[in-house]
């Protein structure tokens, strides 16, 4: 019997930065992955108002609640590669430049199996360590600065084969595939392109054409679409053909 798919979701929990200031969020394209992380913590908590009067129920202590403060706090192991963006989030919060204001503003989006939280984020620590007979760490503190958002995960495209170049000849037929999947299992459709333009009747995943013509050459492309998913765009297929 196999264990229980999803029991330890810690693994799966990824976090994004992006820097930029409170007032604007930033776009998908924006967002780095901070990578080799091995903890990573969110909490919320609100401040509070005395609102006990002498008529309050039972002697019981009443409050209200004021301000809230989302916190992310997280750790990981220390990495020089470009690619686990650790350098740059550290050297903003060292010295955070005039496009945010002097301040260590970034923007967080923490993404988990359950649900997203994303929002503007101000650094209040980052620190280093480096034992001699350890591997090296960092770690961070981070408390809002604007409304944080936690929504539900939505279903996502991937694309588990992507269309490959082809080199023809005047005459060949011409073969194209994509193959992707839904995480929630609704129907795909398809629309091919060439050179970013739909290709008519072009709408399953498998895309022929009998007998190419040099007219034929260029980039191919297909737009998979989920109603609950959205849209993804395959990578370009690169089609030479060749004069006979």
């Amino acid at each position: 019997m196999a264990c229980e798919a999803g029991a330890f979701t810690g693994r799966d929990v990824v976090v994004y930065y992006a820097i930029g200031c409170p007032e604007s969020q930033p776009a998908n394209g924006d967002y780095k992955r901070l990578g080799m992380m091995r903890g990573k913590t969110v909490s919320a908590e609100w401040d509070t108002a005395d609102a006990t009067a002498d008529m309050s129920a039972a002697y019981t202590q009443e409050n209200l609640v004021t301000y809230k403060n989302i916190s992310f706090s997280g750790d990981g192991v220390t990495r020089k590669e470009d690619v686990y963006a650790q350098n740059a989030l550290k050297r903003h919060v060292y010295n955070p430049p005039a496009e945010t204001s002097n301040q260590p503003y970034v923007w967080l989006k923490i993404i988990s199996p359950n649900d997203i939280t994303e929002g503007p984020f101000m650094v209040t620590s980052w620190e280093d360590e480096a034992p001699h007979d350890d591997v090296a760490t960092w770690s961070i503190e981070a408390s809002s600065a604007g409304s944080v958002d936690v929504r539900d995960v939505g279903a996502v495209i991937t694309i588990t084969a992507q269309p490959q170049n082809r080199t023809l000849t005047v005459g060949d037929a011409l073969n194209l595939s994509v193959s992707a999947t839904v995480s929630d299992g609704s129907v795909l459709t398809y629309q091919w392109k060439h050179d970013g333009e739909d290709i008519s009747g072009a709408t399953s995943s498998t895309y022929t054409k009998a007998s190419v013509t040099e007219d034929d050459a260029g980039a191919y492309t297909c737009q998979i679409t989920s109603t609950t998913a959205g849209s993804l765009t395959s990578g370009a297929a690169t089609v030479i053909v060749n004069a006979e």
